[in-house]
């Protein structure tokens, strides 16, 4: 792989031109007019801060993607989710989906993902794998461990794309273990030996997904336990956590 710097230049002059070109195409699907519309008319529902977690949904998502920086280029390449209501999982409803990216993918990143270059090839574009994940998790808080980096490719596909920007509830499971486990490293891995949770193969959307939303059930019980009982008040928590990592 290109050193970043060279992966820049590359995009700027090579690869973003010839995005436009190959997106261009899609603009006229149905899928991505619907697509348009229902984001720009889309609303947080305000009902979800003052409601008890304990009767909150929640979509715990997971991307595989081509690299670390959506801004160079870099796609999403598979997206997988889990429903949980409160502190139940739904075991029924899970999301897989498989995303058709516009430039090759390297060598590299098929291994660590076990996806191939045929499965790529057959996948569905963007907009109808993001179509299909918006509809999976409609009414739900989003989680993801860490959000930061998952909802930064969401917007950044979308831009790319020329859609509207995407805006919903949102909790981190990462500043949720900082806050919960500070003794413990807040990556994945070592959160799921601490918490004692069964991997799975990494680096599968899915897989990842379940492994989340497992050590989000144990991390949204450890928040019952400290008497937070609104989505505000782990907003709050959670704002508080950042403020003190900053200022550490």
């Amino acid at each position: 792989m290109l050193p970043v710097d060279l992966q820049i230049i590359k995009y700027i002059f090579f690869e973003k031109p010839m995005y436009h070109f190959k997106i261009k195409p899609f603009l006229k699907w149905n899928i991505y007019q619907s697509l348009e519309e229902t984001l720009s008319l889309y609303e947080k529902d305000t009902r979800f801060h003052q409601k008890k977690l304990e009767e909150l949904d929640f979509t715990i998502f997971d991307l595989e993607t081509t690299g670390f920086f959506p801004e160079i280029g870099h796609e999403i390449i598979s997206i997988g989710a889990i429903r949980l209501n409160g502190l139940h999982a739904c075991r029924s409803r899970k999301f897989h989906q498989i995303i058709r990216p516009i430039r090759p993918v390297n060598n590299q990143t098929l291994r660590l993902t076990g996806l191939t270059k045929q499965q790529l090839m057959d996948a569905s574009p963007f907009i109808e794998g993001f179509t299909n994940f918006l509809e999976f998790s409609e009414g739900s808080v989003l989680v993801a461990h860490p959000a930061k980096f998952d909802m930064r490719f969401l917007r950044a596909m979308l831009k790319r794309w020329k859609l509207p920007d995407y805006e919903p509830h949102v909790l981190d499971s990462q500043i949720m273990a900082q806050w919960l486990l500070p003794h413990v490293k807040h990556q994945l891995d070592p959160l799921l030996k601490y918490v004692g949770i069964d991997k799975r193969e990494r680096h599968h959307a899915l897989n990842d997904a379940i492994m989340t939303a497992e050590l989000f059930q144990f991390l949204l019980s450890k928040a019952l336990n400290h008497k937070i009982e609104t989505l505000d008040d782990l907003y709050t928590v959670c704002r508080n956590q950042q403020k003190a990592k900053q200022q550490s």
